[in-house]
């Protein structure tokens, strides 16, 4: 069975030294920060819900994490 829900990562986190103006929102996301990272795919919105708040806990940065739903290889839906 194929994962249905992803965790996808802001790939630039607000900089948590300077701050960022209002107006910028980052909203670049990606499922893998680089090539030693992993991509979460979970069966269950509960289970990749869990995974987010697990890596949001986790990162010392302000990257944003988020889930969304898969809805054919190249189109996702966020939840």
């Amino acid at each position: 069975m194929e994962a249905k829900y992803v965790v996808q990562k802001q790939l630039i986190p607000t900089d948590i030294n300077a701050g960022d103006p209002n107006w910028v929102k980052r909203q670049i996301w990606v499922y893998k920060l680089n090539s030693d990272d992993t991509t979460d795919e979970f069966n269950t919105i509960e289970e990749a819900q869990l995974k987010r708040d697990e890596l949001d806990n986790e990162d010392p940065t302000k990257r944003v994490y988020r889930v969304v739903k898969k809805l054919d290889l190249f189109n996702y839906e966020v939840v």
